[in-house]
């Protein structure tokens, strides 16, 4: 039986969003054809799995000059919140033709559509309309109507409707369904729990693993540093990256702070430079990242793993299973540090996985709290491999949804 699956995946970081990445590979192995509909982005592009995973990327507005020169205008004028709304509809447009194209292969009876939040929901809800096929919702973001502006409500709007019409809900956790559910005005009655990781299996190859990778591209030796705490994700002031390079300067037991970026940044950037000029003692930026077949290598050359995050909005506040960083260090034992919100002290409190710290800012509390970890560091990183088999391994949790989907 010929089986596909149309994935609308708009914001294009593909690379690194470990929920679509293992999603891809689940479907795969139940002998899905899988096209993933996504735009041009300037991370690494996913790589194909096999060859019954087609990956489809569409050029933004910004890429072509025309439109580009409409966008620079609406700013001009105050009116850049059209953008997302154009930006919308081009992406409609582009994968419509494409699908129209290859109708037969990409959309045959026996196929099912996913929609990734707003943009991506939007274009389901549309071949829900025009070819009659079912289609869930899966979250990973989730900011309130006010995110999208007066002048772009009607994207609000769209996804409401979507949300509606979705078959079922694919999102993190209860906290995250429970707020999406009031950001849409909508209890959906179906909901499948997937959190932000990998499978237990996955990008874990002993003869390919770098384990001293940071160690070596930073040039760390053992007798100054022999314990490596790593920040992996974004460098910027939302995960406390200022306040961390600054208590660190205080903290002299042997710990090289990593700040690891999911994007390529510049060492002469603003940012960059004020984060080394505040402190150059043991702090250590890596620029460079990774295709994500090699993210291990990041993670399993670290000692223990922070996840800070300011509690700005619900996405934020709500992190913990949605944060892709924390399911890495779990997955490899790597006892973790994290700041005090209640997603994310709840976890570390349920499982011993580490410690919450209640000031990100305070270099005697954070070295009192890694010194803590590492007097009993096997029992914190049996505990965390056994969080991640628990709570984030992708496999064990998509089952559900897999045996879902193939009634449909």
């Amino acid at each position: 039986m010929n089986r596909s699956c149309c994935i609308f995946f708009y914001e294009g970081h593909i690379s690194i969003a470990p929920t679509i990445i293992s999603l891809v590979n689940s479907l795969s192995e139940q002998g899905y054809r899988v096209f993933l509909y996504s735009t041009k982005h300037n991370l690494s592009t996913f790589k194909i799995p096999n060859e019954r995973t087609v990956a489809v990327y569409f050029p933004k507005g910004y890429d072509i000059p025309a439109i580009n020169r409409i966008y620079t205008f609406l700013g001009i004028i105050k009116l850049g919140m059209l953008v997302r709304v154009i930006e919308l509809f081009l992406f409609l447009l582009q994968s419509a033709f494409y699908t129209f194209k290859n109708y037969d292969f990409i959309l045959p009876k026996n196929s099912i559509i996913i929609g990734v939040d707003a943009n991506g929901s939007i274009a389901s809800l549309l071949n829900f309309y025009f070819f009659k096929r079912k289609f869930a919702y899966l979250s990973l973001e989730i900011y309130p109507p006010k995110y999208f502006g007066k002048l772009a409500r009607i994207i609000k709007w769209l996804e409401c409707l979507a949300y509606r019409k979705a078959e079922c809900v694919i999102i993190q956790d209860e906290d995250r369904f429970k707020s999406l559910g009031e950001f849409n005005n909508y209890h959906h009655s179906k909901v499948f729990y997937l959190p932000n990781s990998t499978m237990s299996c996955d990008d874990v190859n002993q003869n390919f693993t770098d384990s001293n990778y940071l160690r070596n591209i930073l040039k760390l030796s053992d007798k100054d540093f022999p314990y490596i705490i790593i920040q992996a994700g974004m460098i910027c002031d939302e995960v406390f990256s200022q306040e961390l390079a600054s208590a660190f300067r205080f903290i002299n037991n042997g710990s090289a702070l990593v700040l690891h970026e999911k994007e390529k940044r510049d060492v002469k950037e603003p940012y960059i430079k004020s984060l080394r000029e505040t402190n150059s003692h043991n702090l250590f930026l890596s620029l460079q990242p990774l295709p994500f077949e090699r993210l291990n290598e990041v993670f399993d050359s670290a000692t223990i793993g922070l996840a800070f995050y300011k509690n700005i909005n619900h996405n934020f506040g709500q992190i913990a299973k949605a944060s892709g960083k924390l399911s890495f260090y779990l997955k490899y034992g790597k006892p973790v540090l994290v700041n005090n919100l209640e997603s994310l002290s709840t976890l570390v409190e349920k499982y011993k996985i580490g410690v919450v710290i209640q000031n990100p800012s305070d270099p005697v509390e954070i070295q009192l709290a890694i010194e803590r970890i590492l007097n009993n560091y096997s029992f914190f990183s049996n505990n965390a491999r056994f969080c991640f088999a628990e709570e984030f391994d992708f496999a064990k949790k998509a089952k559900p949804f897999m045996s879902y989907i193939t009634s449909w």
